[in-house]
């Protein structure tokens, strides 16, 4: 079998990777994933990122989402999927949202195929007004995407969300979903599969002094 990001064969060692492992990633771009377990808060709120995003998760998020490989859905949460029913069993998968020109353009949602694999409910009950790209923004500009993201007039809230998006940079987006949740009526937690290094551990305001468990992770184990 050959690696998705790759395409090279993938040699496995060890007894697990030959005889249980199918990841669809070789050991050596899976290696280049900075794995860590990393507790922290979003604007009070419990957040949980397993990886770092470096360079190689950012190629394979760029490969997956801009050149509309879809085969690549599933590396971004392999081995991570029981763990996760474990830490939010209850909870409904809310999806950070994308512009439907984006949607339209790949001719799938990315986040809705990320996070199919965990088995868990999954609701996509936020819009945005409009397309703003977050890339070539000021961090005062990613501020004021909460003035573009907007509950859908007929989405109905579950008691227990999981805010959940592909990658925490500012944090704007997801601070723009808790705006728009009454927090005293609905259970939140966050997650996102990858946390920007500027974050770790306080050096964006989004996060807080408190609660920072950052260890680094075996990336062979699952």
């Amino acid at each position: 079998m050959r690696c998705l990001m790759c395409d090279g064969i993938k040699e496995r060692t060890g007894l697990y990777a030959l005889l249980w492992s199918d990841d669809p990633l070789c050991e050596r771009c899976r290696s280049e994933w900075e794995r860590r377990d990393i507790h922290t808060r979003l604007d009070g709120v419990p957040l949980y990122a397993p990886y770092i995003y470096n360079e190689a998760f950012s190629r394979c998020l760029i490969q997956y989402k801009e050149c509309m490989d879809e085969a690549l859905a599933g590396v971004f949460l392999y081995g991570l999927a029981a763990k996760l029913r474990r830490m939010y069993a209850g909870y409904t998968v809310v999806l950070m949202p994308s512009a439907e020109e984006k949607i339209q353009e790949r001719g799938f949602c990315h986040l809705e195929k990320m996070f199919k694999p965990l088995g868990m409910p999954l609701l996509d009950p936020f819009e945005k007004t409009e397309n703003r790209s977050q890339k070539s923004l000021s961090a005062r500009e990613r501020e004021k995407i909460r003035e573009v993201i907007r509950l859908r007039p007929d989405a109905v809230l579950p008691r227990r969300i999981l805010l959940a998006d592909d990658t925490l940079t500012s944090g704007s987006t997801m601070r723009a979903a808790l705006s728009a949740i009454d927090r005293k009526r609905h259970k939140v937690r966050c997650f996102a599969v990858s946390l920007s290094r500027a974050g770790i551990p306080h050096k964006l305001p989004f996060l807080s002094d408190i609660g920072i468990i950052d260890k680094p992770v075996n990336s062979r184990r699952k």
